[in-house]
């Protein structure tokens, strides 16, 4: 995992980029994608 980018929207948590190329909460094993990452929240 690299460093962390963003926040987890389920816990808040950081998240970490994986080698696939997606992200990931280590806290609630969360798997974002990075078009997700992109749109603002809501």
């Amino acid at each position: 995992m690299n460093y962390p980018h963003g926040r987890c929207r389920n816990c808040g948590h950081r998240l970490y980029e994986r080698l696939e190329g997606n992200y990931r909460c280590p806290n609630c094993e969360t798997d974002y994608s990075r078009d997700v990452l992109d749109e603002p929240s809501q």
